[in-house]
């Protein structure tokens, strides 16, 4: 019989064996290999983050936003993002938008209708400026996104209150579906119901892609005069439209919030919780519109009935 070696090796016809004992000798390759692993330059987080972002969701402030730029201008000191801190600023958002869309909606019922809706097409223009700002300086959220927000409400007022005219309550009703829906998306990830898998993410990043170049093209169509009555109707093709993209809007929350939730990991800079805030408002805004148009389109078929 040959003897151990203090080494922990014995050979055997030329081979050579670990004959340590399983646990120790795996715990000391683990630590071995982190060290390898660890020894060279930490990898830059917000190029990480970034190209996270860029192939994970389809959010227009994650995939053109210019997060890693504003990072490197900003710097890294101070505390990082937590998840709780990005939704107590989402919330404080909803609020500015809401109080916005409210006053709005007093204004123009007030007899102020003509006045308001004009201003609310000038708050459209503002909110999409004040979106691109923010996309641009991520680092300036904290201020343009409560100017996007409260734009948007203002925005949004103008063309429901048209909308609640034509048929009452159904504004409410959108606001139920949007909340309600975002609630529990919001309640389900945390408590890990619903899980974002990569099957999932690609799935939703492909359909989404496929449903925007659709209507880029129809949007393109339209311009050389080729209406498309059938897609945009209460008919059964454009009803089936509104589901998906409906679904498409709350899917790409979750979408949101998985990112959200990657980039508290990555210990993204304390104004990323703005900027969560305003990513997070963009999707909404987008399911709000979607859910709208698709309980006009049952609206108008049940009146037509």
């Amino acid at each position: 019989m040959l003897a151990v070696r203090p080494i922990g090796l014995c050979c055997v016809a030329g081979r050579h064996e670990d004959t340590r004992p399983a646990g120790r000798g795996h715990i000391s390759n683990l630590k071995a290999s982190r060290k390898l692993i660890h020894s060279g330059p930490k990898p830059d987080r917000a190029a990480v983050i970034s190209r996270v972002m860029t192939s994970t969701s389809t959010n227009p402030a994650f995939t053109f936003g210019k997060v890693d730029d504003a990072i490197a201008e900003s710097g890294r000191g101070g505390p990082p993002m937590t998840v709780d801190g990005a939704v107590q600023k989402t919330g404080l958002l909803l609020v500015v938008a809401v109080a916005s869309a409210m006053a709005t909606w007093v204004q123009i019922a007030s007899g102020n209708a003509s006045v308001m809706l004009a201003a609310s097409k000038g708050a459209g223009v503002v909110a999409l400026l004040s979106a691109m700002v923010t996309m641009f300086k991520p680092q300036w959220a904290m201020g343009t996104s409560l100017v996007f927000s409260a734009a948007q409400g203002v925005a949004m007022a103008g063309f429901s209150v048209m909308l609640e005219m034509m048929y009452p309550g159904i504004v409410l009703n959108a606001l139920m579906l949007t909340f309600g829906t975002a609630a529990s998306l919001l309640v389900a990830f945390q408590s890990r119901l619903i899980r974002v898998t990569d099957k999932f993410r690609d799935g939703v990043l492909m359909v989404t892609g496929g449903y925007f170049v659709m209507m880029l093209l129809t949007w393109v169509m339209t311009l050389f005069g080729v209406r498309l009555p059938s897609m945009l109707s209460g008919g059964p093709l454009g009803i089936g439209l509104g589901l998906v993209a409906a679904s498409l809007a709350a899917a790409n929350l979750l979408l949101d919030f998985d990112m959200i939730k990657s980039a508290a990991r990555a210990r993204m800079p304390k104004w990323f919780e703005w900027y969560s805030g305003f990513s997070l408002m963009m999707t909404l805004v987008w399911m709000y519109t979607e859910v709208l148009r698709l309980l006009t389109m049952f609206a108008r078929g049940d009146r037509d009935d």
